[in-house]
C-alpha cells in the first residue's frame, strides 16, 4: 500500500479484478466500491474488527471518499456472497482493514510527510512496540488539500481535511488467555458540490463527521477449543451543510459477538458462533440477533471443503437462514480449482424504512451467488487467475428520483432486481530479475430491473510494470482501461461517463537505510474523465515525499 499509484485507498483497490469505483469529485467527496458490480450496501467494511458501515446513510455502506493508506497495514477483499458468515449485507463481499501492527521486537516507528497538487499535505506518524507477550501499534494522520471544483460546470475548489488516529493493543496475560482493545477516530471536514449544482457561491456546500469506533477483545484456549470475545461500539456523527441548511446524520451501532473454534487434530474443524447487534438513527432502532456454525473438511491432502449456516433474528422481519458451500482441490501442486455456492440476504436500512423516503413494509432483500475459478502458480510468487461470478438479487432496494409514491418531493426508494455475472482474469509474471508484469481483467455483465446497472464497467483493465531499477531505485508503470460504463439517472445530459485510459507513475528511493523518498504522479497524460456523471475527476497530479523509518 505504501507503493499505491493512487492516494484514495477505494481508488487503488480497482487495480484488483472484480472492483470499480467511482467518486463524486476530488479527495474527501463520497466515493463508492463495488464488488462485482454490488456497491457499499452490499460490502460491509470493517476496520480492525469494527463494522466502519454508517448506520445514518441511506444505502448503509462505507463511504471511501476521505480513506488514503495512511496509518494502514493489511487490506483483504473477500468476493462474492458471505452472509452465512457476516450476516446481512454481505452479498457483494466483504473488506476487512487492519490498521499498523508491530513486526518485529522492540520498539520501532516512522514518518512520513508527502505534499503535492491542489496543495495537499499529509504527515503520518506510527508507532509500534513488541515484546514476548505485548503487541502495540498507534498511527496518526493529517490530511489537508484544497482540492478542485467537484460539480464539472463549476469553478471554486472543494476542499479536505481530516484526522485519523488508529490504536492496537492485545497482551497475552497467561499462556492460555489473552486481552485487548482497537480505536478508531476519524474527524473530517469536506467540502462538495450537490446534483447539477454550479459548484460556486451564495453557499458551499460540506459535511463535517466525526467517527468513533472501539473493540476491546478476549481470546481463551482450552483444551481443544478457541474462543474469542468482543465488544464493539462504533459512532457516527455527522452534518450536511447544505443551500444554509444544516442536516445531522447520526448513527450508533453495538455489538457483542462470541466465537469458538474446535480443532480435534483430524480431518475437520468446527467454528461456531453468536452474536447480538443493535443500531439506531436518529428516529429509528433496530437489534438483531445471529447464530453461526461452519465446517471445515480436508478429507484428503488436495481437497478442502467448507459449509456454513446462519440464523439471522431481525427484530423487524422474520429470521433468514444464510448458506453457503465451498471448495477448493489442488489437482495439481501448481494448479487449484475452487468453486462455491451460496444465498444471502440485506436488511432494509434504516433510512429505507422511513416513510418519508422508503417504505415501513419493505422486506429483505434475498440473493444466490456462484463463482468458479482455476489458479495456476508460477515460479516465485507468480500467478495466472480465472474466475467466472454470477449474482442475482430478489426485491433489490434502490433509490427512483422519479417515484412520487413517498411524501419526499425528489424521489422515493423502491424495489426491482438484480443480475451481475461475468469473468475476472488476474496474473502475476516476472519477466526477468529486474521487471515484474501483474494484470487484471474484469468482464461484468449487470442489470437492474432490466436495465444496465449504473456506474458498473462491463470491461476493465489494469496493467503494472515494476521495475527495480538499481539497489535503491523502484519504479512502477501503471496502466487502467475503463470501457462501456453506464451513466447513473442523475448524470446530467452533458457528461463524460464512459471510456477512459489513465497512466500512473510511482517511484520509490532510498536515501538510507532509514529514509526513503518518494514520488506520485497520477494521470500522467491528464485524461478529461468522470466516474460520476457531472462531477469532475482529477486531472494530472504530482506529489513527492519522505519516509523515515526509525
Amino acid at each position: 500500500m505504501q507503493a499505491a499509484p493512487r492516494a484514495r485507498l477505494g481508488d487503488f483497490l480497482t487495480f484488483q479484478p472484480g472492483i470499480s469505483a467511482s467518486a463524486n469529485g476530488p479527495l474527501g467527496t463520497t466515493s463508492t466500491v463495488r464488488i462485482r458490480g454490488l456497491g457499499g450496501a452490499y460490502v460491509p467494511v470493517f476496520i480492525d474488527g469494527i463494522d466502519v458501515t454508517d448506520p445514518a446513510s441511506s444505502g448503509g455502506g462505507f463511504d471511501f471518499g476521505g480513506l488514503t493508506n495512511a496509518g494502514l497495514g493489511r487490506i483483504e477483499v473477500l468476493k462474492g456472497s458471505q452472509s452465512a458468515r457476516f450476516g446481512q449485507n454481505a452479498v457483494g463481499g466483504v473488506i476487512n482493514i487492519e490498521s499498523l501492527r508491530p513486526t518485529e521486537d522492540g520498539v520501532h516507528g516512522f514518518a512520513e510527510t508527502e505534499a503535492g497538487s491542489f496543495d495537499f499535505r499529509r504527515g503520518v506518524l506510527g508507532l509500534t512496540a513488541r515484546t514476548a507477550r505485548t503487541d502495540l501499534a498507534f498511527s496518526y494522520s493529517r490530511t489537508e488539500t484544497d482540492g478542485f471544483s467537484a460539480s464539472a460546470f463549476g469553478t471554486e475548489d472543494d476542499g479536505y481535511e481530516a484526522s485519523q488516529a488508529n490504536l492496537y493493543f492485545r497482551h497475552q496475560i497467561t499462556d492460555i488467555f489473552a486481552a485487548g482493545i482497537t480505536a478508531l477516530y476519524i474527524d473530517s471536514r469536506a467540502e462538495f458540490d450537490e446534483f447539477g449544482g454550479d459548484g460556486a457561491a451564495p453557499f458551499d456546500e460540506f459535511n463535517e463527521t466525526e467517527a468513533t469506533g472501539l473493540r476491546g477483545f478476549a481470546e481463551l484456549t482450552t483444551g481443544a477449543v478457541d474462543h474469542d470475545l468482543a465488544l464493539v461500539w462504533f459512532e457516527s456523527d455527522r452534518t450536511s451543510f447544505s443551500n444554509g441548511v444544516a442536516s445531522p446524520f447520526k448513527g450508533e451501532r453495538r455489538r457483542a459477538e462470541y466465537r469458538g473454534s474446535y480443532d480435534p487434530g483430524g480431518i475437520w474443524t468446527l467454528n461456531f458462533g453468536t452474536d447480538y447487534t443493535e443500531e439506531e438513527d436518529l428516529l429509528q432502532k433496530i437489534d438483531i440477533v445471529g447464530v453461526q456454525a461452519e465446517l471445515l473438511i480436508a478429507p484428503t491432502d488436495t481437497l478442502d471443503l467448507a459449509f456454513s449456516l446462519r440464523n439471522d433474528d431481525h427484530s423487524e422481519f422474520s429470521s433468514e437462514l444464510s448458506s453457503r458451500a465451498a471448495l477448493s482441490w489442488r489437482a495439481r501442486p501448481d494448479l487449484i480449482l475452487r468453486a462455491s455456492v451460496s444465498d444471502g440476504f440485506r436488511a432494509p436500512t434504516l433510512v429505507q424504512l422511513d416513510p418519508f423516503f422508503g417504505d415501513p413494509t419493505f422486506q429483505p432483500e434475498t440473493s444466490l451467488s456462484y463463482d468458479l475459478g482455476v489458479e495456476k502458480r508460477l515460479a516465485g510468487d507468480g500467478f495466472l487467475r480465472a474466475t467466472l461470478f454470477y449474482t442475482e438479487i430478489d426485491n433489490q432496494i434502490f433509490f427512483d428520483g422519479t417515484s412520487t409514491r413517498c411524501p419526499s418531493g425528489f424521489g422515493c426508494f423502491e424495489t426491482g432486481d438484480f443480475e451481475g455475472q461475468g469473468i475476472e482474469l488476474s496474473g502475476r509474471v516476472a519477466i526477468n530479475e529486474f521487471l515484474t508484469l501483474d494484470t487484471a481483467y474484469t468482464f461484468t455483465d449487470a442489470e437492474q430491473n432490466n436495465a444496465r446497472a449504473a456506474r458498473v464497467p462491463r470491461h476493465d483493465i489494469a496493467l503494472g510494470l515494476g521495475a527495480q531499477i538499481t539497489p535503491r531505485l523502484d519504479a512502477q508503470l501503471t496502466i487502467q482501461h475503463v470501457a462501456d460504463v453506464e451513466p447513473s439517472a442523475f448524470a446530467p445530459p452533458v457528461n463524460k461517463v464512459g471510456d477512459y485510459t489513465l497512466f500512473h507513475v510511482n517511484a520509490n528511493f532510498a536515501l538510507t537505510d532509514t529514509v526513503t523518498a518518494f514520488l506520485r504522479v497520477e494521470n500522467l497524460f491528464d485524461e478529461d474523465y468522470e466516474t460520476a456523471g457531472g462531477f469532475n475527476a482529477s486531472g494530472r497530479a504530482g506529489f513527492v515525499g519522505l519516509r523515515a523509518s526509525f
